[in-house]
């Protein structure tokens, strides 16, 4: 008779059936699994251990016109070690040796920590175990000469994990440089992208522990194709003299932020753009580029444009007479007002239109336009955009936003709406926008496109060159651009920037200062000058344009912008190169058939001399001093440094003929 308990089998019978059962359905899927679907599932196993994975290109450098480096991809080197790979034999031989170089380039271990660091991690079938990280290419040739690496990628176990990293060496111009991050794009960088990022290559690679990715021996593996490099217009000592010029200005009149640009005359090449905007913190840091992306009412910087308008059409002229009476113009129920009522002078009585221009008056100007226009608006605005205002400048940069100028054919056109125009309100523009057309009257008339960049570059060979483009060959007669150069000098000479006026240069310009947010802020100001320098014979335009400062401390144009376009003016005038004066002897070819070639040597700027003969342009070009060098024959297709390029004594040009 069992001394067992029936009750107590019974429960151990119930427990046991599903324990049974349970280990009996593991069972059977394990048999299905390997016999049905085993070779599939390790076909798949095999696809993800085991696939071709891109390798990413380096991005192209980007670069100043005087070779200061704007962009660069830092490539570093984070370094790994497959213990499994190398044979029994060669890694018994050369352990020991290899562990005391790694303690001698690393402190972390000693040889012997190394050795059994590396030794432990073979035995535990570890095929990616970690070096170092963040090596240079120097350090990185240093660790391939080690025993055992030095066998090679396969035989020493050694890995290699390439990572890229962009940086910005100089804290200038960071917005116009820009970035080219998911989903957004900005400034060169933006533009230029296709360019600068490369190809990436692709090899085949094995998926190891920790998510990493081992690279294996493949006959098929393209390596990548390193980006191109970008050579921008920029003067990295113009940059500098305008960033801080500009943040002198926003610190001293607490702004909340401002941007400069400095563009050559000639040839429309931006050599500099400075944006400054107030922080939390309470510092000025560049992070949006407020001269391409900022459109406002610009206020009297504007009346360049409207007296051009008057002028061009003989409907004003600068010697008429205006009666700007107490300095208060009423139309349609709205005053127009000078800035000097406020204190309480009262206007400026009969001056001529010239006289309304230099002490920027409102009331004169809005008067002599008005008068000449308010029965036909729309042959105004026909001017405006004839000469191309209403479009953007095409500058290479993402984000530029297009001018406003209002018709009569608008919904919201008013009676206001001209009369406003002319002074600067009810339109808007960015500051390059403006800065174009004030380069344009010191280009005697020829609007060219602002250019940011010259040439592409790869390995060292130019692939791409960007001459200088003409937006419009004459916005006006020779007649009115004269006369316009004669006002914009005036203003420094005798008008409301006499502050300005200098012993060491002449500068030409307007100053404006206008409302921004007007219906909600009587308090919130735009100070600006736009002009040129030196006057007589302009080398390079520039625009001021400071946003919101202690309307306490200041806000008008000519203390707050002002100051800014002269400290810039005054360092860039003193660093100009000394102009060439040709020898004796020109030929007659070069005086009666190249009168545009000849007038752009004497300003001292290297012409374009794509089409003519080698004799031709050599000639031309020694009789400046400059030395030639060409390579082909027949006639000149390129020429290095590009067109615009200002000449220098000893310069070198290379000629390629074709």
């Amino acid at each position: 008779m069992s001394n067992t308990d029936p009750k107590l089998k019974k429960r151990i019978l119930i427990l046991a059936v599903p324990v049974i059962l349970l280990c009996l359905s593991i069972w059977g899927k394990l048999i299905y699994i390997s016999t049905v679907e085993g070779e599939v599932l390790r076909e798949k196993s095999k696809k993800l251990a085991i696939k071709e994975r891109e390798i990413s290109a380096r991005r192209g450098n980007i670069y100043s016109a005087d070779g200061k480096l704007l962009a660069t991809t830092t490539t570093v080197y984070n370094i790994y070690m497959d213990p499994v790979a190398p044979s029994h034999e060669d890694f018994n031989e050369n352990i020991s040796a290899l562990s005391k170089a790694l303690a001698q380039k690393f402190s972390l271990r000693n040889a012997r920590q190394w050795e059994n660091y590396l030794k432990s991690n073979r035995d535990k079938n570890d095929r990616y175990v970690e070096i170092a990280e963040k090596q240079s290419y120097t350090q990185l040739q240093a660790i391939k000469e080690m025993p055992l690496f030095n066998l090679g990628k396969y035989k020493g176990g050694l890995i290699v994990d390439q990572v890229n990293f962009r940086q910005k060496p100089t804290e200038l111009a960071q917005r116009l440089i820009g970035h080219d991050l998911d989903g957004a794009q900005a400034g060169v960088e933006g533009y230029f992208s296709a360019y600068l990022e490369g190809h990436a290559g692709k090899r085949m690679m094995q998926k190891i522990g920790g998510g990493n990715w081992k690279p294996l021996n493949d006959a098929t593996a393209v390596a990548p194709v390193d980006g191109k490099d970008i050579y921008t217009t920029l003067d990295t000592r113009i940059q500098d003299a305008a960033h801080r010029a500009l943040l002198k200005s926003l610190t001293n009149y607490k702004a909340d932020h401002g941007s400069v640009i400095v563009m050559e005359v000639a040839t429309g090449r931006i050599k500099a753009i400075a944006n400054l905007g107030l922080t939390k913190e309470g510092n000025y840091e560049e992070f949006r580029n407020y001269a391409v992306w900022e459109s406002t009412e610009p206020g009297s910087t504007f009346k360049l444009a409207s007296l051009l308008v008057g002028l061009e059409d003989g409907k004003i002229d600068t010697a008429q007479i205006v009666d700007t009476e107490n300095g208060i113009y009423t139309i349609h129920d709205r005053k127009v007002k000078d800035s000097n009522v406020k204190y309480g002078r009262g206007g400026y009585g009969k001056i001529t239109v010239a006289e309304a221009f230099r002490k920027s008056s409102n009331t004169g100007i809005v008067k002599a336009v008005y008068a000449a226009y308010q029965d036909n608006p729309q042959e105004f605005v026909d001017q405006l955009y004839n000469m191309g205002l209403h479009s953007p400048t095409g500058i290479s940069i993402k984000g530029e936003v297009a001018p406003h100028i209002p018709k009569p054919s608008d919904k919201n056109w008013s009676g206001i709406s001209l009369p406003w125009m002319t002074f600067g309100y009810g339109i808007h523009f960015t500051p390059l926008q403006i800065l174009s057309l004030y380069n344009a009257i010191a280009n005697d008339g020829v609007m060219v496109k602002p250019q940011i960049v010259t040439h592409i570059m790869q390995h060292g060979r130019t692939i791409e060159t960007y001459q200088p483009e003409i937006l419009n060959a004459s916005i006006c007669s020779k007649e009115t651009v004269k006369q316009l150069q004669a006002l914009l000098l005036g203003v420094v000479e005798k008008g409301t920037a006499t502050n300005l006026k200098s012993e060491k240069l002449s500068m030409a310009g307007k100053t404006g200062t206008s409302q921004l947010n007007y219906w909600k802020n009587p308090h919130d100001y735009q100070a600006s000058f736009a002009g040129y320098f030196p006057a007589e014979d302009p080398k390079y335009s520039c625009i001021v344009v400071v946003n919101k400062p202690d309307y306490t401390i200041g806000y008008y144009g000519n203390t707050v912008a002002g100051p800014v376009f002269r400290a810039i003016a005054e360092e860039v005038y003193l660093s100009l190169p000394e102009p060439i004066t040709p020898e004796k002897g020109l030929s007659e070819w070069t005086l009666a058939s190249n009168d545009k070639t000849e007038n752009s040597l004497k300003k001292n700027y290297l012409p374009n001399l794509q089409g003519l003969t080698a004799m031709q342009a050599i000639s031309l070009l020694e009789n400046y001093g400059l030395t030639v060098s060409v390579t082909g024959s027949g006639r000149v297709k390129s020429q290095e440094p590009p067109i615009g390029t200002a000449l220098r004594k000893n310069m070198t040009v290379k000629l390629a003929l074709q």
